[in-house]
């Protein structure tokens, strides 16, 4: 089964590719030993976690620059009990490896006004730091999935998949259930 198709396509431009990266772990949970077992029952007992990163660069007098647009995404796979009982090493994976990214500094923090002509008017005495602290990373990515594995549990499949998108706009990020067909 191939579960990347039930995602909506997006064309692959230069950009996209540079930079990217696939990542691929498996977390394997409470898997006997048995040689008995064949290979569907070991991935029916695991969670998967697949990553792709995509970023561009610019060069400017011999200096590379990130350009203001790069997105990660990480794709859960798991039954729904599976994703309810491995939620706590989901969070840490995926915090830890956002962390280790060096787009993680450039993420920025949403502007505290919702008018910009306010903002326009208004004279500040320092500028404002515009990038978020990693505890606010951390905290917001593990909200982002606790509530898509709660939605996950809720819908109770065998097959679940959660798509979780973290750009460098921290208000835009979001985490997506998908259930695939049985």
């Amino acid at each position: 089964m191939n579960k990347i198709n039930s995602f909506p396509k997006q064309s692959l431009t230069s950009a996209h590719c540079l930079g990217g990266a696939l990542v691929l772990l498996l977390i394997s949970m409470g898997v006997p030993t048995s040689n008995a077992q064949n290979s569907e029952e070991n991935i029916q007992s695991s969670v998967q976690i697949s990553k792709s990163s995509t970023n561009s660069y610019q060069i400017v007098n011999e200096t590379a620059y990130i350009k203001p647009f790069f997105d990660t995404s990480y794709i859960i796979s798991g039954s729904s009990n599976l994703l309810n009982n491995s939620q706590n090493i989901i969070n840490s994976t995926i915090i830890n490896d956002f962390l280790s990214s060096p787009t993680a500094g450039y993420i920025m923090q949403q502007n505290n006004s919702s008018n910009p002509a306010t903002n326009a008017t208004n004279v500040l005495p320092a500028l404002p730091n515009p990038f978020v602290n990693q505890e606010t990373i951390s905290v917001t990515i593990q909200q982002q999935l606790s509530e898509a594995i709660n939605s996950a549990i809720d819908i109770d499949n065998f097959e679940v998949d959660i798509e979780c998108t973290f750009g460098n706009k921290i208000q835009e990020w979001n985490c997506e259930v998908y259930s695939l067909p049985t």
